[in-house]
């Protein structure tokens, strides 16, 4: 059986190194119409994003985040993941499966991609979601979950294989794990 989407995911990896080349905006404007068809909680669509695409611009989001924003440094394009948490409790599940929407996309069109968690990490002076919203005037009843970082990739990983799922990990009618 065929299965274009496992496909996908097992194809799917972190990329830290990118190119210098240009994403074109018409892909970028693909990848996203995918992110808003994400579900959410009620269905509100609370997330929201902010591309970025100015290279100096990315270098400051970066610098945000104390440690671990060096993809984001080197990417073409900055997506600024949040959530209106006005009416949401649930703000960091819908912008987890927005932001994974947004992996699987670039995926699609072979674009690198990078998670840069934000949520709880230390900025340089404050958090670093607080200097996000700041730099980028973000009201702040708003938060940010992560910043994906986008560009042509420079480094090719491995593929999944499919024997190496961990299989066990699926359980039936009852957990069956180790105690």
């Amino acid at each position: 059986m065929s299965n274009d989407l496992l496909d996908l995911t097992l194809k799917r990896r972190s990329t830290r190194i990118f190119l210098t080349d240009e994403i074109e905006d018409n892909t970028i404007n693909e990848i996203l119409k995918i992110a808003l068809t994400a579900p959410s909680s009620w269905g509100e669509h609370p997330v929201h994003f902010v591309v970025v695409k100015d290279k100096e611009m990315i270098r400051e989001i970066a610098h945000c985040k104390a440690m671990g924003a060096n993809p984001l440094i080197q990417s073409n394009v900055c997506i600024v993941v949040m959530v209106d948490t006005s009416n949401c409790e649930l703000w960091i599940e819908d912008a987890s499966v927005a932001s994974t929407y947004i992996l699987l996309a670039a995926e699609q069109f072979n674009i690198g991609a990078c998670w840069i968690h934000i949520r709880n990490r230390a900025g340089q002076v404050k958090s670093a979601d607080e200097e996000i919203r700041e730099l980028l005037n973000v009201p702040d009843n708003f938060r940010v979950l992560n910043c994906i970082a986008l560009g042509q990739k420079g480094e090719f990983k491995k593929e999944y294989s499919e024997d190496k799922l961990h299989i066990e990990n699926i359980h039936h009618d009852f957990f069956l794990g180790v105690v």
